[in-house]
């Protein structure tokens, strides 16, 4: 089945280069060195298997993925350099490799596994959809698969700008879309309600960056940011573009736990959407072409002002629930005017 990736309006960065976005994918219930040759045999490429618990295809149609085990006290594998003093040997086949085997095959149903893609051009977004395929043929559990799994989708597209005005409307675009994309997406509740990962803005945020009156510098954004967002568990995270531009701010601002957690990359960090693996006809697309709405508003500054304008008479309507007059609304404006016809 062929699946549609929209394209947004902003194909390119300020380098005129094609815009590229990186996808982490995570499910449960398969090995990683079983998903890791499944990968390869139909995408190609050539495993470099680090351990049991990490693998890294090179080479495939999506180029360089990395397949792990989504645990560091299982891909750290520190334990390795001590035995190795001692002549104990790692290679396929040893008794410690299987053992390792073993301990990723039981941990598949309780600590998920994960694809990492690298940045792939927005006009060859359609090769996901092999991977796909793939992890499905397979049997991989995806987040409506238990009351535990709270696997995510994570999609990291390449910034057109790290202008403030081009960040600042894109921020402002997601504030205003959040909740009618998770209505429009049946986020699933588990991630929603008992996880933080996904967690919504402080609404003293929202009431700050939606207003009209608004028009920080790079550095008043940044501090706005993190006095009100100093945690990587935003669903659209911006501590890595952020950490681009100022590091040491950055990693100022945030706990010593997620320290070593944040990567500066001129890249949305956009969390919110679920890894639905097991359902037939589920694509990766479908992710995708939600947070290409965001896009979409960011770069119609008419239609973004008209909406700020409207929150700002009525921000009471982001107080309840996603099925409302405004989601209903929203719907109907942005078909009608970005993907009809």
């Amino acid at each position: 089945m062929t699946h549609q990736y929209l394209l947004p309006s902003a194909l390119t960065d300020k380098d005129m280069q094609i815009r590229k976005a990186g996808f982490e994918f995570e499910f449960g219930n398969l090995p990683v060195l079983q998903t890791a040759a499944a990968l390869q045999q139909s995408l190609g490429g050539e495993i470099d298997a680090k351990s049991p618990f990490e693998v890294i295809l090179r080479g495939s149609i999506l180029g360089k993925l990395r397949i792990e085990r989504d645990a560091n006290i299982l891909k750290s594998v520190k334990y390795r350099k001590w035995l190795k003093e001692v002549g104990v040997e790692f290679f396929p086949g040893s008794i410690v490799h299987n053992i390792e085997s073993n301990i990723d095959n039981a941990s598949r149903l309780l600590i998920p596994c994960e694809v990492v893609t690298e940045p792939i051009p927005f006009n060859e977004l359609n090769k996901l959809d092999t991977l796909v395929e793939t992890l499905k043929s397979l049997g991989a559990q995806g987040t409506q698969d238990s009351l535990i799994y709270a696997f995510g989708l994570h999609i990291n597209p390449s910034i057109p700008s790290d202008s403030v005005d081009t960040l600042l409307r894109y921020m402002q675009a997601f504030l205003l879309l959040h909740t009618w994309i998770i209505d429009f997406s049946s986020i699933d509740l588990t991630r929603r309600f008992l996880t933080k990962y996904i967690d919504p803005f402080p609404a003293q945020y929202l009431e700050l960056v939606l207003s009209e009156e608004y028009t920080p510098d790079i550095n008043a954004f940044t501090e706005d940011y993190l006095e009100h967002n100093s945690t990587r568990n935003r669903a659209l995270d911006m501590l890595p573009i952020l950490c681009c531009l100022n590091r040491e701010r950055v990693l100022e601002a945030v706990s010593a736990e997620e320290r070593n957690l944040v990567k500066g990359r001129p890249a949305f960090h956009y969390r919110l959407p679920d890894c639905k693996v097991n359902v037939p006809s589920w694509s990766a697309a479908e992710a995708w072409n939600a947070w290409v709405y965001i896009e979409k508003l960011a770069s119609d500054e008419v239609l973004l002002r008209e909406l700020i304008g409207q929150w700002c008479l009525n921000n009471e309507i982001f107080s309840i629930a996603p099925r409302t007059s405004w989601a209903l609304r929203l719907t109907s404006i942005l078909s009608r005017k970005f993907f009809e016809g």
